[in-house]
């Protein structure tokens, strides 16, 4: 990607390191493979579903959101 701007790159990409990013990481629910975010107490939130299987999408045991 190309960026033309007469501003100096220190203020165009000022801030760009502060962003902070999720802890997620694979994992499985109800043998449904899922994308899982870690939060406080040790728990871990449904971010997606990462299944090819539409029936999969459609289980009320699994939705993203879900606290395991």
């Amino acid at each position: 990607m190309i960026l033309w701007t007469p501003m100096l790159p220190e203020q165009v990409l000022q801030g760009l390191d502060d962003n902070v990013y999720p802890n997620y990481e694979a994992g499985e629910v109800a043998g449904i493979p899922v994308l899982l975010e870690k939060v406080e107490n040790g728990q871990k939130r449904v971010v997606r579903i990462n299944s090819t299987d539409p029936a999969h999408f459609l289980k009320q045991e699994v939705y993203p959101g879900l606290l395991t």
